[in-house]
C-alpha cells in the first residue's frame, strides 16, 4: 500500500506541477503528512529531493514548447539555491506546528491572491495551439 500512495502521490504532483508550474509541493508536502504520516520537516525535506526531478522534465518539456524564459532562469536559480540553503536551515528552528501554520498560510494568501486576480481578468481567449519546434 506504501508504494501505491507514493506512486499516486507522485503522479498527482507531477501533473499538477507540469500543468500549473507549482513544482509539485504544494501537492506533495500535504500528502506526504496526511497520507505516509511525516513530520512537517521530513514531508517538507522529502518534497524537495522529489521536485529536483520533476522540475528538470518540466523544464525541459516547458522549453520545448517555447514557455522557458532563458534569461530568468540564471538568475532566479543562483538566488532560490541560496534561499532553500537559508530555508532549509531554518526549518531547525521553527516548531513542527509553526512549519504547518506557515505552509497552510501561505497556500491560503497564494489561493486568495490567485483567485482575485483569476476573478478580474476578462473572459476566457481561445486555447492558443503551442509553436511545434523541431
Amino acid at each position: 500500500m506504501f508504494w501505491i500512495l507514493c506512486a499516486a502521490i507522485g503522479l498527482v504532483a507531477g501533473t499538477l506541477g507540469g500543468l500549473l508550474g507549482v513544482g509539485g509541493g504544494v501537492v506533495m508536502v500535504p500528502a506526504f503528512m496526511a497520507l505516509l504520516g511525516m513530520p512537517a520537516r521530513h514531508a517538507i525535506g522529502t518534497s524537495m529531493g522529489v521536485i529536483l526531478f520533476t522540475a528538470i522534465s518540466a523544464a525541459i518539456r516547458h522549453h520545448q514548447l517555447g514557455n522557458l524564459e532563458p534569461r530568468v532562469v540564471v538568475p532566479v536559480a543562483l538566488l532560490s539555491i541560496v534561499g532553500a540553503y537559508l530555508g532549509a536551515t531554518l526549518t531547525t528552528r521553527v516548531p513542527e506546528r509553526t512549519l504547518r501554520m506557515l505552509f497552510a498560510a501561505f497556500l491560503a494568501l497564494t489561493a486568495v491572491d490567485m483567485f482575485q486576480k483569476a476573478w478580474r481578468m476578462p473572459d476566457a481567449s481561445p486555447v492558443v495551439e503551442p509553436e511545434r519546434r523541431p
